[in-house]
This record gives C-alpha cells, structure tokens and sequence, in this order.
C-alpha cells in the first residue's frame, strides 16, 4: 500500500469489443483518516453516552467494510454497436449505463470542475455522461487513441472548442492599458 492512492488502468482486447478497466488503490492517508475520524466519534459517543451517537458510528464502519468489499474497479466496454460503463461510485452501489453508438454524438476528456470529477466522457444529445470518471489525462488519452485505431467509425473527436468566444486560440487578452492606467485599477 503507498501513502496516496493511486489509479491503474488495463487494456484488453476481446475479440468484438475493448474493455478498460481502471482500479483505483487507497493509501495509507485515506484509511488512517477513515480510522481516526471513527475513532473520533467512537470516543466523542462514549463519553456522552450517546444510543444514537453509537448507531452512527456502527453505520460507518459497517459502510466502510462495504466499500472495501465491493471493490474499486470502473470498467468501460468499447464495441461497435456501443458503449457499457460500469461505474464504481462512493455510494453504497455503482452506476451501469448502455449508450447505443447512434445516440453519441463525441468522446473525450476533460479535468472537470463545476462538482464535477473529470475524466472520459461521452456526449450524447445534450448530456454529458462520464463513463470513466477521475481517469487521468494519459488514461484517457490511451483510451480515447484506442478507441480511435480499432472503431475508425466510432464518434470519438470532440469538436467543442476550448473557449465559445475565442475558439482553440484563446491567448491572453490585453486592454492596451497604459502604466498609469494600469496601476489605478
């Protein structure tokens, strides 16, 4: 176990379709938080005397044991007629979603922001679906050039440009402020 956790993504061929699955390791850090902030409360429940305070306490390692049972593999299923996500969420299930390759309208990668994670995902009609959120930028790259060598016909590119005012070539914006001017703002 390191002390930050990590992520690992494997590339399989299976003959009709691509598979990527991205496992995600804990650290040292993330487990030593989980237990001093239960032992935390488990000290704060038994000094107050708390029936309630205890239950709580009983949920959250109950749904840690759960989390670490579960596993912590995202799986995205690449074929020609479409895309099977199997997505491993915080909660106590994960997501399944099957988009049919007509409804994809672009693929890609994005750092999130917003409440969102980031990673691979898929436009299709007017949403945008993650189908391996918090992958890396060299994940998804590898995904997405995948994809691209094996489906030429698949709708990969994403033609959003990087700004809607500016387009890909969004330099730096200079009002032609003189230094006086400048130093009043």
């Amino acid at each position: 176990m390191e002390i930050f956790g990590s992520s690992e993504m494997k590339t399989t061929d299976l003959g009709d379709s691509l598979q990527f699955v991205i496992t995600r390791s804990v650290g040292w850090t993330e487990v030593g938080f989980e237990v001093i902030l239960i032992s935390a409360f488990s000290f704060y429940a038994w000094r107050q005397s708390s029936a309630i305070l205890t239950i709580c306490v009983v949920v959250a390692i109950v749904g840690m044991m759960i989390n670490g049972i579960r596993g912590r593999d995202t799986l995205l299923r690449v074929s020609e007629s479409g895309i099977v996500a199997r997505i491993h969420s915080a909660g106590w299930t994960g997501n399944e979603a099957t988009i049919p390759v007509g409804e994809i309208s672009s693929m890609g990668w994005s750092a999130g922001g917003e409440g969102d994670d980031g990673g691979v995902y898929v436009m299709h009609g007017n949403s945008r679906s993650w189908v391996l959120p918090g992958a890396s930028e060299e994940h998804g790259r590898i995904v997405i050039s995948a994809i691209e060598d094996r489906f030429p016909a698949f709708p990969v590119s994403d033609r959003t440009p990087a700004s809607l005012l500016f387009g890909d070539d969004s330099g730096i914006t200079t009002l032609q402020l003189s230094n006086r001017q400048k130093n009043s703002l």
